[in-house]
């Protein structure tokens, strides 16, 4: 059935009248953390006691941590003499579904090498990886879509560091998210194994000195607002820090949207959270996990992203002058709506679509029958669905 748009539309109406309240309230928090922000830029050691005073009473504690740069300190990129060879990988999956005549899952990671600012045509590598019920190895359970997930992330890193090798010179390697990972299927021993070979990864990708970032697109985070609140606690009173929320709603770019200019960013800060505390723990804290805000979009629109990037890499300035000096180069490219050109090239390189999923299904059951193998039949709400004109399978 169709939305019912006569009820949605008294519910908005009714709704919209919290508007005016919550958008004064929010200008209130907003100044609140601007004042925060100015009377702690330069209290570093006194932020990064309250962190771990905190994290001591909530493991769980998820914010950030000020490094050695002021809290409103920030930085423009020069134009480099060159730019380093630019490997953007991204990555789309076929996830089980128990509605298919045979359950399968599939990772495609696409690649983009390119040399930027160069009149060089870009390479389009793909790799492909089929798994049929389980994850290879192991035999301790279903496939999961958390898993096929996972394992997305991984190969696209594993991909970008074998590719890394084969090259001479300076290497940024870059994809789209977080270089944190939050999947977790809970009692699951094969996300311990996948974890420690993500891990792997990096330290491959650290042995070569790789340029090594995720790039994150309007980010909903509040690592550096949830940080101010800490100071508004005394430290008898800190266990109450994450559960009363004074600066709640606020995002980091609502803080830094005025002071960031197109072209800057802000200073480098660490991440405090259980996951990224396995990153700290490898090459005696070369891995940690660090971020810093971008201003990618112009004067009169400002576009402000997240870039993650590990310890390696953030403690040299050189390398963190070519990481700000490329993205801005990349989103140069796509005009007024700016994100790294080579990362919207992997999206479409990788993406698989309802028609190739489905040839896979089709490859697959030909393959079981040719076996000797039986194979099961398609659910009927799965036939119904897939009269529906389905173009494709996601991303």
């Amino acid at each position: 059935m169709p939305v019912n748009y006569q009820q949605v539309q008294q519910q908005v109406r009714e709704q919209v009248k919290l508007a005016p309240a919550r958008q004064k309230q929010q200008r209130e928090r907003l100044d609140r953390a601007h004042e925060l922000l100015a009377r702690h830029a330069d209290d570093l050691t006194y932020l990064q006691d309250k962190v771990a005073h905190a994290a001591s009473h909530d493991k769980g504690l998820r914010c950030a941590v000020p490094l050695t740069e002021s809290l409103n300190q920030t930085h423009i990129a020069a134009t480099p003499g060159a730019y380093p060879v630019l490997l953007a990988a991204d990555g789309s999956q076929v996830n089980p579904n128990r509605h298919d005549a045979v359950e399968f899952g599939l990772v495609n990671v696409g690649v983009i090498r390119m040399q930027p600012a160069q009149a060089t045509t870009p390479r389009e590598i793909t790799s492909s990886e089929l798994f049929l019920y389980q994850l290879p190895e192991d035999d301790t359970g279903p496939l999961t879509e958390e898993l096929v997930a996972l394992m997305r992330d991984y190969k696209e890193r594993k991909e970008l560091a074998s590719l890394a090798a084969a090259e001479a010179g300076t290497v940024l390697t870059l994809t789209d998210g977080p270089l944190e990972l939050f999947r977790e299927p809970k009692g699951d021993p094969r996300f311990d194994r996948l974890f420690e070979e993500y891990l792997d990864v990096m330290e491959s990708l650290a042995s070569m000195n790789t340029i090594t970032a995720g790039y994150v697109d309007k980010p909903g985070s509040d690592l550096v607002v949830r940080l101010l609140e800490l100071a508004l606690y005394p430290d008898e009173a800190l266990q109450k820090a994450g559960k009363d929320r004074p600066l709640g709603g606020l995002r980091d770019i609502d803080l830094f949207r005025d002071s960031l200019n197109p072209g800057e960013r802000t200073a480098i800060f660490a991440i405090q959270s259980p996951s990224a505390e396995k990153f700290k723990q490898r090459l005696e804290g070369q891995m940690a996990l660090h971020f810093f805000y971008l201003n990618v979009g112009r004067a009169e629109k400002p576009g402000l992203v997240r870039v993650e990037l590990p310890a390696w890499v953030s403690r040299q300035a050189d390398l963190v002058e070519l990481l700000q000096a490329t993205l801005l180069q990349q989103c140069r490219q796509m005009g007024t709506h700016p994100y790294p050109y080579a990362l919207h090239r992997a999206h479409e390189v990788a993406l698989v679509s309802f028609q190739e999923k489905q040839s896979l299904q089709v490859m697959i059951e030909a393959e079981l029958r040719r076996a000797g193998a039986e194979t099961g039949e398609k659910s009927y709400k799965q036939s119904h669905k897939d009269l529906e004109g389905r173009k494709r399978y996601g991303a």
